[in-house]
């Protein structure tokens, strides 16, 4: 058996799952963008979360949940760019829809094949065999086949997995004026001029949106929101968030 090691995550959003439009509204906590943090990720993109996202569907009673992966890619590069594949990476999208901050139900992402032909499954909603960071693969509801292809059910659980313009906006330069130290070591970023050290954000007029035109890696995942709620007929808050792992054999 292959266990996955915890690598990267971001939680999303806080959701209370009555009408969804309305329940985006009382969100108490947003916490989403996380781009290529730490030196780590830095050096193995596929394993940086960038953002996880949670919104209505265009359906009534559906939900979208979007993981983000891998460091700001540009067009030209994306046909080269690959998820990791099922012997080497587990993408997962958690869900804990009682209020512990402890996962109670999983959505497990795996690839497989090289980048140009690659294929996605994605198990779940089901309740995970461990908790935390150590995880196995789950059995139940499958959805499988291509990448870049809308896969699965308009009535039931869709998947769609490859590149994306990346939604996030900053103005990139500025925040590393801002913080310095947070600053890469590599790529066009870490030759930024040495200047003082900026106390804000450029206006609007003269940000720039850095990621705008590139793609990241995206896992989009829709399906009815009485899936993955404790209790459909009595509709409470729950939390969204994502993880990365790193296989390990046993």
């Amino acid at each position: 058996m292959k266990t996955w090691i915890f690598r990267r995550g971001v939680p999303a959003v806080a959701l209370a799952a009555v009408g969804l439009v309305g329940a985006l509204t009382t969100a108490r906590r947003v916490r989403a963008s996380d781009h290529q943090d730490t030196p780590e990720v830095e050096l193995s993109p596929r394993y940086d979360v960038n953002d996880v996202f949670a919104f209505p569907a265009a359906t009534p009673g559906r939900i979208a949940l979007v993981l983000g992966t891998s460091s700001p890619i540009t067009p030209a590069n994306t046909p080269g760019f690959a998820f990791g594949t099922k012997d080497q990476e587990l993408y997962q999208i958690k869900i804990d829809n009682n209020r512990d901050g402890i996962e109670d139900l999983v959505f497990q992402i795996t690839f497989t094949g090289k980048a140009g032909h690659q294929r996605v499954t994605v198990r779940g909603p089901v309740a995970p065999r461990q908790t935390g960071p150590a995880n196995t693969l789950v059995g139940g509801h499958k959805v499988s086949g291509p990448v870049n292809e809308m896969l699965g059910s308009a009535d039931d659980i869709q998947v769609f997995a490859g590149p994306r313009d990346d939604p996030f906006f900053i103005d990139l330069e500025q925040f590393f004026r801002i913080i310095p130290d947070r600053r890469p070591v590599t790529g066009p970023l870490s030759q930024l001029p040495s200047t003082p050290s900026a106390g804000s954000f450029r206006p609007a007029d003269q940000a720039r949106d850095y990621v705008r035109g590139f793609n990241d890696m995206a896992i989009v995942i829709e399906l009815p929101v009485s899936m993955i709620e404790r209790d459909p007929q009595h509709p409470s808050p729950f939390g969204v968030w994502g993880t990365t792992s790193r296989a390990r054999s046993n």
